[in-house]
C-alpha cells in the first residue's frame, strides 16, 4: 500500500528523489523541522518533483506538552503562531480546544496541502483519563473547524504505548471514535513509547510488543471497517501489519526518530553524541533492517536476504544516506503491497507466512555459525508472531 516520508532533520534530496522515483508517494512534513516562512517553498519542491504526490503537514501540537520543560529542542514549532502552552483544566472546556484548532487552521489553511492533518494532544498513560477526554473533544471538532479550507481533514490520534494495553477503556474509546456526529474523514495515528536513541533501531523498542502492535492494527481495522480513512506515523517495519488490519497510508523516515514516534523526541539527550548510525538494509525476507557487513555476510551464505529490488544496487559499495531512505522506502512499499489484497484472513496469513520465513532465514544463518544478536532478533520474530494471533482474537475473525 502507499508509503509516505517521515519527514524531519537532514531532508536533503530525499523526499524529492522518493517521489520522483514512486518509492514513495508523498509526505508528512514536521513542522518543528520546517518553519512557517519556509513551508510553503517546500511543498512547492516536492509538487515539482511529483505534481501528484500527497503533502500533509503535521503539526505537532502534541508537543506544547513541552514547552518550558529543560533541554528542550522544539526546533521551527516555537515559530508557529498556535504553539502555545495549554493548561488542562482550560482544555477540558469546549471553547479552549476549539480556539486551539481555529489557531492551527489559520496558520496552515493558506498551504498547498492534499489534506489537512487537526492538532491534538498526546495521551500518555490511559484511554481512562483527562488527557483522553481532551484528545476526544479535538476529534469531534476537527472536521468542523477545518472544513472551511474544503480538504479532507485527518484527527491526530497521538498515543503512549501504554494506553493500549488496557482493553476495556481502549474499547470504550473507539466506540466513540466510530459514533462521532461530525466525523473526520481518517486519522493521522502515532504511537510510542520511551525515548529513542538514534542508533537504535525496531527491534529493541517498547512498540515491538505483541499486545501494542495487536492493539494497534486493531485501531486500524476498526477505523477502517467504520469507513475512516487510516495514516500511521512512523510505521517503519510494522507497516505491513498496519496494512494488512486496514491501514491506507503508512510513514517512515530516514533517522530512527522518524522511524519510531516518542514524546522524548522533543527532550535533548544528555551525555550523548559520536558517530552517526552506520547505514542499514531493510531485507524483506529477514523483516528485519541489518548493517551493509552483515548484508554482504548473509548473501553470502543464503539466497534471498537481498530484495531484489531496484536499490539493491546501491548496496555494491556503501551508499549514501538519501540512498538507504530510498532502499527502505522501496522494501517496505513492496512488503506493503504483499498484504493489500484478499480477505484479512488472507493478509494476515500471508504476514504469518512472512514472519515464518524470517524465522527459518535466521534459523538457516545461526546453523552456519552466525549467532551476534539471534537471540534478540528471534524474541522480536516471537512478538510479531504473537501480535497476528492476538489480534486475530481481538477483532475476533
Amino acid at each position: 500500500m502507499r508509503v509516505l516520508a517521515q519527514h524531519g532533520h537532514q531532508p536533503s534530496d530525499k523526499i524529492t528523489r522518493g517521489v520522483t522515483e514512486g518509492v514513495i508517494q508523498g509526505a508528512i512534513l514536521s513542522s518543528r523541522y520546517v518553519g512557517p516562512e519556509r513551508v510553503g517553498e517546500k511543498i512547492d519542491e516536492i509538487r515539482k518533483a511529483n505534481a501528484e504526490a500527497e503533502v500533509l503537514l503535521d503539526p505537532e501540537y502534541y508537543a506544547t506538552r513541552q514547552i518550558g520543560t529543560p533541554n528542550n529542542q522544539l526546533g521551527y514549532l516555537e515559530d508557529w503562531t498556535y504553539f502555545t502552552a495549554q493548561r488542562r483544566r482550560d482544555l477540558v472546556r469546549g471553547p479552549a480546544v476549539e480556539e486551539a484548532l481555529r489557531s492551527v487552521f489559520d496558520a496552515v489553511s493558506g498551504l498547498d496541502v492534499s489534506a489537512h492533518v487537526a492538532p491534538n494532544i498526546y495521551i500518555p498513560h490511559s484511554f481512562d483519563s483527562m488527557e483522553a477526554g481532551i484528545a476526544l473533544n479535538f476529534v469531534a471538532g476537527a472536521k468542523g473547524a477545518f472544513a472551511p479550507a474544503g480538504k479532507p481533514v485527518y484527527a491526530t490520534l497521538a498515543l503512549d504505548r501504554r494506553a493500549l494495553l488496557s482493553p476495556a477503556d481502549f474499547s470504550a474509546f473507539l466506540d466513540y471514535l466510530t459514533t462521532l456526529e461530525t466525523r473526520p474523514d481518517g486519522f493521522y495515528v502515532l504511537v510510542g513509547g520511551g525515548l529513542i536513541d538514534e542508533r537504535s533501531d525496531l527491534v529493541h523498542s517498547e512498540v515491538v510488543d505483541a499486545n501494542v502492535i495487536a492493539s494497534w492494527m486493531l485501531l486500524n481495522f476498526v477505523l477502517a471497517q467504520n469507513g475512516f480513512e487510516v495514516i500511521n506515523g512512523c510505521a517503519d517495519l510494522l507497516s505491513p501489519f498496519l496494512t494488512a488490519a486496514g491501514s491506507n497510508w503508512t510513514a517512515t523516515g530516514w533517522w530512527s526518530n522518524l522511524r519510531l514516534f516518542s514524546m522524548g523526541r522533543y527532550i535533548k539527550p544528555e551525555g550523548r553524541g559520536g558517530q552517526l548510525p552506520v547505514v542499514r538494509y531493510v531485507s524483506k525476507l529477514l523483516m528485519n533492517r541489518i548493517r551493509n557487513d552483515e548484508l554482504r555476510a548473509y548473501a553470502r551464505i543464503m539466497s534471498g536476504v537481498l530484495n531484489g529490488l531496484a536499490h539493491d544496487a546501491d548496496y555494491a559499495g556503501v551508499p549514501d544516506r538519501t540512498n538507504e531512505a530510498l532502499q527502505t522506502w522501496e522494501a517496505i512499499s513492496s512488503l506493503n503491497q504483499e498484504v493489500t489484497d484478499g480477505s484479512i484472513e488472507t493478509r494476515l496469513g500471508s504476514l504469518d507466512s512472512r514472519v515464518e520465513q524470517a524465522r527459518a532465514a535466521y534459523a538457516a544463518l545461526q546453523a552456519r555459525g552466525i549467532s551476534e544478536g539471534i537471540e534478540t532478533v528471534n524474541e522480536y520474530l516471537g512478538q510479531l508472531s504473537g501480535a497476528i494471533e492476538n489480534f486475530r482474537r481481538l477483532a475476533e475473525l
